[in-house]
């Protein structure tokens, strides 16, 4: 199974004494394959568009290569898909094959950080495809390669996309943005464990990035159940009218004060009410006792 080799179709002699009409397809066929030949993509295309009425899934089939070889790889991959349709094996397995390389030639578009998560869903398609090729052609060398050359793309992907998502919530944890921190460390803990669950177990940098990515995100929930129970504390001091002991929990600063607060805006708003009452209440006490000074 070669790579995007257009197959060409064969006539009988008596296909020879049908009429004009139904000879144009034929000849657009044998035209658009001459043109893909000598590398004119532009005169391929228009050819080959010609004869999908007639001949819908082999026409399909070399016009996606046309696509391909022009660049257009999500239009080639369409044309690919519409060959499927055919009820011949061989070219079933060379649509799948050539949908594969398709997709994953869209993979290699797709550049921005923003844009892999469409790339790895784009290489696990073909994946897929390149199975499929395989099965209808178990000795298909060109398909088992690339086979493991989407793997590898995939792996690497995936590993991309985890890898960038910790790197954006350490950055974000400097800035004491910890909500937005949170959120990325949640993404890369379920794209190493992604990774070592389901593509390869012993993954090196995923095995070493994992622990640490749970322990920031164990540190965070610390962080904020630790904030919660010096609130509850500062609490009880208060009814106890241990004044000065609940402002000193109150007031006490911290990172990990600063990433709860962040995680549950609504928990600062208590630290700062509950601090001004009880900042009013010892300014009332201390002018009580300045008075009793002064009365003394």
């Amino acid at each position: 199974m070669n790579p995007l080799h257009p197959l060409i179709l064969t006539f009988t002699l008596a296909l020879l004494f049908t009429s004009q009409a139904e000879q144009t397809p034929r000849q657009s066929m044998k035209q658009g394959l001459k043109n893909l030949q000598t590398g004119n993509h532009t005169n391929a295309i228009n050819h080959l568009q010609k004869t999908l009425p007639t001949f819908p899934q082999l026409g399909a089939y070399n016009l996606g290569s046309a696509h391909f070889q022009n660049g257009d790889y999500e239009q080639a991959a369409q044309q690919f898909q519409e060959a499927l349709r055919s009820q011949d094996l061989t070219l079933q397995a060379n649509a799948y094959f050539n949908r594969g390389n398709a997709l994953l030639a869209q993979t290699t578009t797709l550049t921005g950080l923003e844009q892999i998560t469409t790339a790895i869903a784009l290489a696990f398609e073909a994946l897929e495809h390149y199975q499929q090729a395989i099965l209808l052609q178990p000795d298909a060398l060109d398909a088992k390669q690339n086979y493991e050359r989407a793997a590898r793309l995939r792996l690497s992907l995936e590993f991309k996309r985890g890898k960038w998502s910790f790197d954006q919530a350490e950055s974000l944890l400097t800035q004491k943005k910890a909500k937005q921190a949170r959120t990325h460390y949640q993404t890369a803990q379920q794209q190493f464990t992604k990774i070592l669950h389901e593509i390869q177990p012993n993954h090196p940098e995923s095995t070493q990035l994992l622990p640490r990515t749970q322990e920031r995100l164990a540190m965070l929930e610390q962080a904020l159940a630790d904030a919660r129970a010096d609130l509850t504390q500062a609490l009880r001091l208060i009814q106890d009218y241990q004044y000065a002991l609940a402002a000193n929990i109150l007031i006490h600063q911290s990172d990990q004060r600063d990433y709860a607060f962040d995680l549950d805006p609504q928990l600062k708003t208590r630290y700062d009410q509950t601090l001004q009452k009880n900042q009013q209440v010892l300014d009332i006490v201390n002018q009580l006792l300045n008075q009793l000074n002064t009365a003394k």
